[in-house]
């Protein structure tokens, strides 16, 4: 398990709809990751950026865990009929303005950054969230999901050294406070989509 602190959460990273949680920009070094495996989980927890932003107390609250179900590169991605739904209509509803979808390749193997959240404002190209995004290579998906964004529920003190609590990620254990955190989400909560994004919040559409 790999838990790492959200500091925004506008359903980009990660992404819960359309029926997978991906994890498909942002965080480089846990997607390129070559001990991350299928069946691995990860968990996002709030950060005092997230408070600060959202005005949402937060930060030992769950935002989010996913057990990684596959693992596709970023032109796989793209290119696969499943995710379409994923790719950014930057004049749509927040749930689309924020789709994870916008890497490829074009026919000289060069990336392509389409217009997306991670753009400059302006429009154009944005070569810092670019050289992060597209050094983590993969994308990690899953079918197994418990998002809470707004509804995101306090981490029993039990649980809380699942917490991160600086910059980057760190594995959790040993592998009985995996077990019994995973058993505290799934006897209490529902699996799939169960809040909106907290970053949501400054905007007045919710979808």
């Amino acid at each position: 398990m790999y838990s790492y602190r959200i500091d925004h959460d506008y359903g980009l990273a990660p992404n819960p709809f359309g029926g997978y949680c991906t994890v498909a920009v942002c965080k480089p070094n846990i997607r390129r990751s070559s001990n991350l495996k299928i069946n691995d989980w990860l968990i996002g927890t709030g950060s005092k950026s997230l408070e600060r932003s959202s005005g949402i107390k937060c930060i030992t609250k769950l935002i989010y865990a996913m057990q990684v179900t596959e693992i596709l590169d970023l032109n796989s991605y793209w290119n696969d009929p499943r995710f379409q739904y994923k790719k950014p209509q930057m004049g749509g509803t927040l749930t689309t303005i924020f789709g994870d979808n916008f890497y490829h390749l074009d026919a000289d193997g060069n990336w392509i950054q389409d217009d997306c959240a991670h753009r400059n404002i302006s429009g154009q190209f944005n070569k810092d969230h670019f050289r992060k995004d597209t050094e983590g290579r993969n994308v990690l998906i899953s079918t197994n999901f418990y998002y809470f964004g707004d509804n995101a529920p306090e981490i029993p003190n039990d649980f809380i050294s699942v917490c991160h609590t600086t910059q980057g990620q760190k594995l959790v254990w040993p592998v009985e406070l995996i077990n019994s955190f995973l058993n505290w989400i799934e006897n209490n909560y529902s699996k799939g989509v169960n809040g909106l994004p907290i970053s949501w919040s400054k905007y007045n559409k919710k979808k």
